[in-house]
């Protein structure tokens, strides 16, 4: 572990920053990455992909939305997933990371609290895992999900059990329902998350929420 690599605990469970603020730090922190988040005994990454390959038809193309240095994109291929995988994140760093990883057919980097640089249905799924602390605008960044996602897809996404409450997540996957944009098929936790941590999110599960498109 790289301590002064690692963002400061107050750092990481406030979450919500600049986009500016969370290229620098994860850009410094990147290296050790995945080392760190390892002997954090890191939950979410190994469960979304989980969720993903079970899913029914399992998809043939999976965004993974914020993928870092690649923690999804290499569970989804050690779970036997063949199809195309495509991530974005604002840490170039950490693309040049996942590159390396040869989990992915295409890196790009992207301000996600911006609308994606994908059009409408272009992909079978969405995950995203681990990065909607830092996206304060949940229905936006959802309905951004979905609109990406063929009719039928799914997006498979995680939020902080602190973060549940005061964001109205459950709000919003209920909207979301009501209009239409996607049928809940399963939301659960908080469930571990990163269990062994050096900080404060050691005490903190998070949510899993999984949405049929259309």
């Amino acid at each position: 572990m790289a301590p002064d690599k690692v963002p400061s605990d107050d750092w990481l469970v406030q979450g919500d920053a600049a986009p500016s603020d969370v290229a620098e730090h994860y850009d410094a922190w990147a290296d050790s990455y995945d080392d760190d988040l390892d002997a954090w005994s890191y939950q979410a990454p190994g469960t979304a992909a989980d969720i993903v390959v079970a899913l029914d038809p399992r998809p043939g193309s999976v965004l993974d939305v914020g993928c870092g240095t690649g923690l999804v994109g290499k569970a989804l291929r050690s779970r036997g997933f063949t199809g195309r995988l495509v991530g974005l994140d604002i840490s170039q760093v950490s693309l040049d990371l996942a590159q390396q990883s040869g989990a992915y057919d295409d890196l790009h980097p992207a301000d996600l609290q911006q609308r994606l640089p994908l059009d409408d249905d272009a992909v079978d799924a969405v995950a995203c895992v681990g990065v909607m602390t830092y996206l304060a605008a949940v229905e936006a960044v959802w309905r951004e999900f979905a609109r990406v996602v063929r009719p039928g897809g799914h997006v498979v996404v995680t939020q902080r059990e602190d973060l549940w409450e005061p964001r109205h997540c459950q709000d919003v996957v209920d909207r979301l329902a009501a209009e239409g944009v996607w049928t809940p098929q399963d939301v659960r936790g908080p469930e571990p998350y990163l269990p062994d941590s050096a900080n404060a999110l050691a005490e903190l599960g998070c949510y899993y929420v999984v949405a049929a498109v259309g």
